[in-house]
């Protein structure tokens, strides 16, 4: 758990402090966790994120948004850290793809903390400023000895204010 709390910080440092064009961006949105156990059927669970990014210009057409958020669903808190690829359709509208690592912030759990989920999803420019973007978390690899029976997917939609 402190492994991770650190590498979430370092990657939030360098975000922070690495030179891009596009900018820091703050998040908050609806957040949709779906818990399935094979042979015991799944669950889904509403809540909320918040968090932060930072896109990066790449110099060719696809960019780079690394960000670390924070889940709170109601028997769940969870720590993603999803880096997304966005092409851009129009200037407004993008499409995204890219890994995202997930990690169960809860005690009680003993086993399959940590995931790597296949995330996709859209984002539209609002303005300079704000954007709105969903995504949707495939839960692709799952730690541990219960690994292979447990997925946790999950679902955002929320609202982003970048700093330019």
């Amino acid at each position: 758990m402190r492994r991770l709390l650190c590498i979430a910080t370092a990657l939030l440092v360098f975000t922070l402090t690495a030179k891009a064009q596009e900018g820091f961006a703050v998040k908050a949105g609806v957040n949709n966790v779906t818990l399935d156990v094979d042979g015991f059927g799944s669950e889904s669970e509403l809540g909320f994120y918040v968090g932060g990014g930072y896109l990066f210009e790449t110099g060719g057409i696809i960019q780079v948004e690394p960000s670390l958020l924070l889940g709170i669903v109601e028997d769940l808190t969870s720590l993603y850290i999803p880096v997304m690829f966005r092409y851009p359709i129009t200037e407004e509208f993008n499409v995204q793809a890219g890994p995202q690592i997930n990690a169960i912030l809860e005690e009680g759990i003993p086993d399959g903390k940590f995931g790597i989920d296949l995330a996709f999803g859209a984002g539209y420019q609002i303005d300079d400023n704000w954007f709105v973007e969903a995504r949707y978390g495939l839960d692709v690899i799952r730690g541990g000895d219960f690994g292979d029976a447990v997925n946790v997917n999950t679902l955002t939609a929320g609202v982003g204010y970048r700093f330019n």
